[in-house]
């Protein structure tokens, strides 16, 4: 646990650990429910609510290029994460207060999207302060960030469903997400100190628009993005798949559903607090592809097993793949472009909705072929090939190796 004394024992990194858990918290309780919210609250349509997804979640991609490839240009990455959070803040603040149709679309379509880059922000941020300690140790510290970031999943959303029962609106995750993301906001605002007086070297690239999309389409760039992509992509077929196995098996429900996933998040976060050893053992492109074989496995295991009481020994294993999945190729990417740390970030954006893209195509060709079992053995393939495409893509490289 030497990652969390070094963010306990530095108030730079204290400050990004308490905006990376109220992030979460925003995520875990919005994020969840905002189906349920545009459907069974607002009456929306699923192929009104399909539109309202794809342009919020295209939105968000464009926002966290465009903010990555600015703070880079100019240095001023405190201002971006101010905007960022105010934005989250004031959406969140105007579906609560006027419980609107139209501000639910709004929020959701154009003003979230900007607040979402402040995932990427608080870890490009999190690199910067973690550059003065060693390699290991920063690594150590990002993958702590990472699991300060799930904690909320395994926190906030017990505390809702308690609150639902007792009958408090569901339209009352949006105060909830407010008031989280209201802290990191005054965190930037009054606690943040001012560009240019970080303790990290952090100027301004100076390139022009042009120039910054050049270094993201390199091919030596996209193509390590599109195998990232692939190995990240199983994570998402497990999150789409876990409901439609479990409920179709008779004597499961949703609370085995609720208990599995539970479970899963648990474990990830002391297997992503325990990754300093393996990866100074492996080096981080075999770390992923270890990563990627371990979670893949799972998925094989998990429609075949499902109706057995040995379902709840899977848990341990996905959150062993996950672990590594969710925090590594994070850091890879920024390491890919370690010059242009805004950059990195933005890639990180592009790698988590390129993987969600994939799992929707893994979900559509497996259903058309077969069953769900179909999709889980499909993506554990893609998953594997593409982490083991990775290590031969990176063979001759030891600074990635």
């Amino acid at each position: 646990m030497n990652a969390l004394r070094l963010i306990t024992q530095d108030p730079i990194l204290r400050l990004l650990a308490i905006a990376a858990f109220f992030t979460g918290s925003f995520t875990a309780s919005i994020g969840p429910m905002q189906s349920v919210m545009a459907i069974r609250w607002f009456g929306m349509s699923d192929p009104a609510f399909a539109v309202m997804y794809v342009t919020g979640s295209t939105l968000s991609l464009v926002c966290a290029i465009g903010v990555g490839i600015l703070t880079d240009q100019t240095g001023r990455r405190r201002n971006a994460a101010r905007l960022a959070a105010l934005a989250g803040f004031g959406g969140a603040a105007l579906v609560w207060t006027t419980q609107s149709h139209w501000t639910f679309l709004a929020a959701h379509m154009v003003i979230f999207p900007l607040s979402a880059t402040l995932f990427s922000q608080i870890f490009t941020l999190s690199r910067l302060a973690a550059s003065h300690h060693g390699p290991a140790d920063a690594a150590a510290i990002l993958s702590a960030i990472r699991a300060i970031l799930a904690l909320p999943w395994l926190i906030i959303l017990p505390l809702w469903s308690m609150a639902f029962e007792a009958g408090v609106p569901i339209i009352s995750i949006y105060a909830g997400g407010a008031l989280g993301v209201g802290i990191i906001a005054a965190i930037f605002v009054f606690a943040w100190p001012k560009d240019g007086q970080t303790r990290w070297q952090d100027g301004a690239s100076g390139l022009s628009l042009r120039a910054a999309l050049r270094e993201l389409t390199q091919p030596a760039v996209i193509s390590r993005v599109l195998l990232l992509i692939g190995v990240l992509m199983g994570v998402m077929v497990y999150l789409t798949l876990t409901g439609l196995i479990l409920t179709g098996i008779e004597g499961r429900g949703t609370a085995d559903v609720a208990l599995f996933t539970a479970l899963v998040a648990g474990f990830e976060v002391p297997f992503m607090l325990a990754l300093r050893r393996p990866l100074l053992l492996l080096g981080r492109t075999r770390l992923i592809a270890l990563g990627a074989v371990i979670h893949a496995s799972f998925l094989i295991l998990f429609p075949l097993i499902a109706e057995t009481s040995l379902l709840w020994g899977l848990p341990v294993l996905a959150a062993m793949g996950a672990a590594v999945l969710l925090t590594q190729p994070m850091q890879y990417l920024q390491d890919l472009m370690a010059s242009r740390p805004g950059a990195g970030g933005s890639l990180v954006a592009i790698c988590n909705l390129g993987a969600q893209i994939a799992a929707s195509a893994i979900f559509a060709a497996g259903t058309a072929l077969g069953s769900y079992g179909t999709v889980a053995y499909l993506a554990a393939g893609l998953v594997v090939a593409s982490g083991l495409s990775l290590i031969w893509l990176d063979r001759r490289d030891s600074t990635l190796m």
